[in-house]
Order: C-alpha cells, then structure tokens, then sequence
C-alpha cells in the first residue's frame, strides 16, 4: 500500500466509535452521529440465498400465501385453499379457495368444501387446508377455536416424479402454511374422516369438533 493508503485506513479505523460492551457500528456513537453507515464489520445477509431460487421448494405466487392466511384470520369467510403443482412440476397454482360468502369467524368450516375440490384433481399433487372449530360447551356457554388442517395430496395416479419431490418440498411448505394443528397426508378425498381427524386435534384439545353442519366427538 502506498503511505497516503495507509494513512486514510488509519484514520478510518481510529473514527470508529467502541462502546464498553463492544459494540461497533452506525449505532454505536449513541446517536451522535460519531460513526457513518457501514462502519465496523461487514454484516453477512444469508436470507436471499444471492438471489437464486430455492430448490427445496416450488415457485408459487404470493396470493397462495394470502389465501392461507385468510383462511387463519377470523375476519372474512375463507375456510379453505388448494395449491396443486404445475404442468411441469416447477410450480403451484392456486386453484380453490373459499368461499367468497358465508360465516366469518368461528362459524366457518371447510372440510366438505375441500374434499369436493379434491375430488376434481384425481391427478394432480398439491398442498392445501381447511378450517374446523373445537367446540367447548360447558353449563349453557358454548366457545369455539379455530382448528387448522394442513394437507398433503397424493392422488395415486399423480405422476410419481411429482409425488418424489413432495418429500423434500415439506418443510418449505410447511414454513408458508404455517399455524396448522395437525397434518395430514392423503391419496383420495375418502381419506379425509372427520372421527380420524377429531382423534388428531384431541392432541392439542380434548373437545369435540365442528365440521360444518355437524359435531363429531
């Protein structure tokens, strides 16, 4: 380095304001603006992975992760979401969701709104859930909790490639479709029983559950 370098790495270094507790940075001269942005060590970001795609997961657009947390919120009558994988596997589609009128809050369940979307994908992989309510009625009060089921579809005759990949997508799945109370895999809408499911839910509550129309114990 030539000597005029070296003086104004010196310089810079010595402008560097160290708290007692080590700290360094823009925040460390106490809001006296005693350090410029980006003084001290460099901050490594890893979240953006460089602004590639991540491969343990597909690419699906931002309304899937909308429709999932409207069917969380009690505001609004969304009780249900299917994403089903593209033609070439490489992406979701969000293809059900609902419904757009109907009780909001507790009053909302979507498993048979669900199942009969199921029933029109009898090839095709996805992810998806609904919404049920553990009911609780003690001495003439009756309360409700939201019950979510986050779902796995893996019809038999989905290609087996597509089915192949659903095991490594899990997780990253599972970190959009967040706040479920239990998951489930199936091959048929058949599979989705609500006695089998209210035996689920009983490991986070010991109430029955509402499907809809009807109460299952």
């Amino acid at each position: 380095l030539s000597t005029t370098a070296s003086i104004l790495m010196a310089a810079q270094e010595a402008s560097i304001v160290t708290t007692t507790g080590g700290i360094e940075g823009a925040g460390a001269g106490g809001g006296l603006g005693l350090n410029a942005p980006g003084a001290g060590p460099k901050v490594n970001h890893f979240a953006g992975g460089g602004g590639g795609k991540r491969k343990d997961r597909p690419d699906f657009p931002e309304e899937i992760a909308q429709k999932w947390e409207s069917m969380l919120s009690d505001e609004g009558p969304c009780c249900y979401m299917l994403a089903i994988y593209s033609a070439n596997g490489k992406a979701l589609e969000l293809v059900a969701s609902g419904p757009d009128e109907g009780p909001d809050g507790l009053g909302k369940c979507g498993m048979d709104m669900f199942k009969a979307e199921l029933e029109k994908y009898p090839d095709k992989a996805g992810w998806g859930g609904f919404r049920c309510n553990a009911v609780d009625n003690r001495q003439n009060t009756i309360s409700k909790r939201a019950k979510i089921i986050f779902v796995q579809y893996m019809p038999e005759s989905a290609p087996a490639m597509r089915k192949a990949k659903m095991g490594p997508h899990k997780g990253a799945m599972k970190e959009t479709f967040t706040g479920a109370h239990c998951d489930i895999v199936v091959e048929k809408p058949e599979d989705i029983a609500a006695d089998e499911l209210v035996l689920l839910t009983h490991s986070t509550s010991a109430l029955p559950v509402e499907f809809g129309d009807r109460l299952t114990r």
